[in-house]
């Protein structure tokens, strides 16, 4: 018999949640919310979300192309115990901003061919860490198999994610 256990490692996208503070990022004016998930390498987990350029923007210079994107990563780090190991403590560990596509190491081409935020992260990333960690939240894993999670939230919103297919992170 395999005693083996689902992992939570892995990327995982959104399906489903009902946490406000999710949900309120459809109504960001300055760009276009596009897929959320979260990066799992243990300690670290790591909330992914993917910016667009919004719509009104479109004619605007330097404001990129419909395939232009912005990946913003809050870090955190979670640990459990064996006693409780469904109970996920997380603590906020850092930020990162990239843009998944690579440049071509012209600054000013990739701005007139991104636009200006997409192109300045493709050259330069931002990834900042400190000593430091803060408190962030919790989460209690409710269901975990290789290709599905539900995980409840320690205000109790609930937020169902797939292991990812694609990598679009």
């Amino acid at each position: 018999a395999d005693n083996s256990q689902p992992s939570l490692a892995g990327k995982w996208t959104l399906i489903y949640t009902d946490a406000p503070d999710i949900t309120s990022l459809q109504s960001t004016p300055t760009a276009k919310l596009g897929r959320i998930g979260q990066e799992c390498k243990p300690p670290y987990i790591k909330n992914v979300i993917e910016w667009r350029r919004p719509d009104w923007a479109a004619g605007l210079p330097f404001s990129g192309t419909d395939d232009s994107r912005i990946i913003q990563k809050v870090c955190t780090k979670g640990k459990a115990s064996p006693s409780k190991p469904q109970q996920v403590d997380l603590d906020l560990a850092g930020i990162e901003l990239e843009s998944p596509s690579s440049g071509s190491g012209n600054l000013l081409e990739d701005i007139q061919n991104n636009g200006f935020p997409v192109g300045l992260l493709q050259a330069n990333p931002v990834q900042l860490e400190g000593p430091l960690t803060t408190y962030f939240g919790r989460q209690t894993i409710l269901f975990l198999d290789e290709d599905f999670r539900i995980v409840r939230t320690n205000q109790g919103f609930i937020a169902a994610n797939v292991r990812d297919e694609e990598d679009w992170f």
